[in-house]
């Protein structure tokens, strides 16, 4: 029985280890296109395969796939990224 909780909590331990690291290599992946206007980003990895107007902002949601990862975009109402997550 002891056995089985250790392995349990080093089993929880490890996995918020991994959820914590995991979106701040996803941000830093997708940092580089934050400041850049959308059309930069069009240029570089094409149309997004969904765009969505965000009411609070004023800006866009954009959501691309390109070269096999994901990515999510959030721009200002003036079209500049100000926000970026690669998402796997």
């Amino acid at each position: 029985m002891k056995r089985l909780k250790k392995a349990a909590v080093l089993g929880i331990g490890l996995l918020t280890l991994a959820a914590a690291c995991a979106p701040q290599e996803s941000r830093r992946a997708a940092s580089e296109w934050i400041g850049k206007d959308r059309t930069e980003l069009a240029k570089a990895m094409g149309q997004p395969h969904q765009a969505v107007p965000m009411t609070d902002t004023g800006g866009e949601m954009l959501f691309y796939t390109y070269e096999g990862h994901h990515y999510i975009f959030e721009t200002s109402p003036s079209g500049v990224v100000s926000s970026a997550v690669q998402t796997d």
